[in-house]
């Protein structure tokens, strides 16, 4: 499992400064030249010798120059075939909801001008799809480029946006890290580095620079709160791993992004007598026990409203916050987590207030963190198929426990877990299944039949003129299928 660190440098004396700076620059421009030799097709093992020669690096950060421009190049590739399938769709899906014939013509007139714009993002996109290229790439941020073509900020202010990073691979072989070490001397962690200077016996001059490496103690206890990273890290030297090392400057001050091998907690938390399903939300976790027979046995929901509105950095922390919680239940359960292995993508056009709230859905945040959470607390972690995990909680489940549908979901994801299937209660097939169609209907698989459920409820909603919500399903439900 990889752990990314961030550490600092500090007490930095002016001449350490000039060094790191000149160093950087020296790189950066390193990984410019090597991008522009690879476009024009000359052969990696060859310019790695180039570009040590001709920047006068060893042939290990000449190798770490090369690949960094590398690895810009193949992610160009994939943002192109990316956002070259997403432009597809939402092409797509706006010419399927303008053969509607309901729309007004003011509707009819916005989305043929969305279209319009969908199919020159495309058009852009298929030119450099078919021709195997990419856009122009500008080192520094194409934003800063601008601001200074405006004159907005100083030539020294962009040389230093384009000129702001040093990175190193590790080596198990050699220590760790040859170029960017983490040492420690009497309790005090240092960096040292590799420069560009040479000993008369060609080895290259080496500087300590003091970094903090980060840990929280509690006033209180003297206690490490949060994430031991200086310990877990100082475990990974103990087992003579390699570490990469990326230093980066920002606002005058140095940073070191270090990342490292972290061993996972031994399982002690499993699914043998229950589970805990997950169901992830813009704003939570829906949390639902069940049993090993399947059973219910108890929910909450962790609820953060702010999510949806405030700032990275606090959302972030609040992630943190709601994992925590979600895997400290499932610690005093005595239980595994299970949730849904879930793969969205910006596909297609939705309303604005529905993508307002997509936009800030942090789904991937929480669910990484919650994986991890559970690799290091030793919790087993599942994952399972999303498909009609809420739509079965919904009809099948909330009435019954007296559940929100997130819940609800929740509890289909823990039963999943356990590999258990949900068959079509013989209620909804007699009042929504037609007895001509039901011969068909049985021999559909367990989601087809499902979804077919789905059409029948929303079929009902629209004879009503209403809207299929979750909650006014819950409300109606005996109305509309015609129960006591």
């Amino acid at each position: 499992m990889k752990t990314t660190m961030k550490a600092i440098l500090i007490d930095l004396t002016s001449e350490q400064k000039a060094l790191l700076d000149h160093m950087m620059l020296v790189f950066c421009t390193a990984v410019r030249y090597s991008f522009k030799r690879q476009l024009e097709g000359q052969v990696i093992g060859d310019l790695e010798r180039v570009v040590a020669h001709k920047y006068n690096l060893n042939i290990r950060q000449a190798k770490d120059a090369v690949e960094s421009a590398r690895q810009t190049i193949v992610s160009q590739h994939v943002l192109v075939k990316l956002y070259h399938e997403d432009y597809t769709k939402k092409a797509e899906a706006l010419v399927k909801k303008l053969k509607n014939p309901k729309l007004s013509v003011r509707k009819v007139k916005a989305l043929t001008s969305k279209l319009a714009k969908r199919q020159r993002k495309l058009s852009y996109w298929t030119v450099f799809k078919e021709s195997k290229t990419f856009p122009p790439v500008t080192f520094g941020t194409k934003e800063m480029f601008l601001r200074r073509c405006k004159g907005l900020i100083t030539k020294k202010e962009w040389n230093d946006r384009r000129n702001n990073r040093f990175y190193s691979r590790g080596d198990k072989s050699k220590g760790g890290n040859p170029n960017l070490r983490v040492v420690f001397k009497e309790e005090a962690s240092f960096l040292e580095v590799s420069t560009f200077e040479k000993t008369p016996k060609n080895r290259a001059i080496k500087v300590l620079i003091p970094i903090y490496l980060p840990q929280k103690l509690s006033k209180k206890t003297g206690n490490v709160n949060g994430i031991p990273y200086r310990q877990l890290f100082i475990d990974s030297l103990e087992r003579g791993e390699a570490y990469q090392v990326e230093l980066l400057k920002r606002e005058g001050k140095y940073y070191a992004h270090i990342t490292f091998d972290e061993l996972e907690a031994k399982v002690i938390y499993t699914g043998h007598l229950s589970a805990i399903g997950t169901d992830t939300n813009p704003n939570g976790f829906g949390l639902t026990e069940v049993g090993i027979n399947g059973n219910y046995k108890c929910h909450t929901y962790l609820k953060q409203h702010e999510l949806t509105f405030c700032r990275g950095n606090r959302r972030t922390n609040l992630c943190g916050e709601l994992v925590a919680q979600a895997v400290d239940k499932a610690e005093k359960h005595h239980c595994g987590m299970a949730t849904e292995n879930l793969k969205f993508k910006d596909d297609l056009d939705v309303a604005s207030k529905l993508a307002r709230v997509n936009h800030q859905f942090v789904y991937s945040t929480l669910l990484q963190m919650l994986e991890r959470r559970c690799l290091r607390h030793g919790v087993e972690f599942i994952k399972v198929k999303p498909q009609f995990t809420s739509k079965i909680g919904l009809y099948k489940y909330c009435h019954q426990y007296g559940l929100a549908v997130h819940n609800g979901a929740a509890l289909v994801i823990a039963r999943r877990s356990y590999g258990l299937k949900e068959a079509v209660p013989k209620l909804l097939q007699d009042k929504l299944i037609l007895e001509k169609k039901l011969v068909a209907f049985k021999k559909m698989n367990a989601w087809g039949q499902w979804s077919e459920i789905s059409k029948q409820v929303t079929k009902l909603f629209k004879k009503r003129k209403e809207v299929n919500t979750p909650g006014l399903w819950l409300v109606r439900r005996k109305e509309l299928l015609g129960i006591a």
